[in-house]
């Protein structure tokens, strides 16, 4: 599907639109698979045998309107004991099948010890940049304090909401701002817990707006569960 300029606001809507026409064809009520698309990312969850029905109901209609599916970009992630059903299933078209999991929009789908690996990275990537910026809060406080409020915590938004039962996993970042950032910022030594949890408060609460990620998971994960 072509027709929109990176970025442009329009796109998503033109996406649905265009859309619109494949799901119909593919839809619950003729393939009996859940299915969620956002622009032009298109995923299913089902049985094998009806995710390959669906798989190529998809092939064969979506060129039609300029919808021309990846297999190489495509995975087909199932539970181990499914896997060598799903491998001779769709041999030959060259999707990915995994028991493991799989990035998908930011998030992850596929077993504990996947999420655990994907997520482990993300948070030692965080660590180091909490490193860079404490050093910077050393000798400018004021400038690391407005990186870290307005940009480095929102790094981690996304994945609190997406994810669950991540909190422990968050707990290495959660000591890098305890123990070695927020010291640098303030020139103070490791704080207690009261202390911590005053951070954490908005300033018109005489807080600093520093969140605790490992705090904030749980809980921003259930209310964005509730939203959708």
């Amino acid at each position: 599907m072509e027709g929109t300029t990176q970025g442009d606001p329009v796109a998503m809507a033109m996406y649905a639109l265009g859309l619109s026409v494949l799901k119909d064809v593919i839809s619950y009520e003729k393939t009996h698979v859940k299915q969620v698309a956002y622009a032009d990312d298109l995923s299913g969850a089902g049985k094998i045998t009806d995710l390959k029905e669906w798989w190529n109901l998809v092939n064969d209609n979506g060129p039609i309107i300029g919808y021309t599916p990846k297999a190489t970009k495509s995975v087909l992630i199932v539970k181990p004991e499914h896997y060598d059903n799903g491998v001779e299933l769709f041999n030959g078209s060259g999707v990915i099948v995994t028991k493991d999991g799989q990035r998908h929009l930011g998030a992850v789908i596929g077993t504990e010890e996947f999420k655990e690996k994907y997520v482990g990275e993300k948070v030692s990537e965080w660590v180091k940049e909490v490193d860079v910026l404490s050093d910077m809060a050393k000798p400018d406080p004021h400038t690391a304090y407005s990186v870290f409020t307005h940009g480095l915590q929102h790094r981690w938004s996304f994945i609190k909401c997406t994810i669950s039962g991540i909190s422990p996993l968050l707990r290495p970042l959660e000591n890098s701002i305890r123990n070695t950032f927020l010291p640098a910022l303030l020139r103070s030594h490791t704080m207690g817990d009261d202390e911590r949890a005053l951070m954490t408060l908005p300033p018109r609460l005489s807080g600093m707006g520093i969140t605790s990620p490992e705090k904030l998971a749980d809980e921003e994960n259930l209310n964005s569960i509730n939203l959708t």
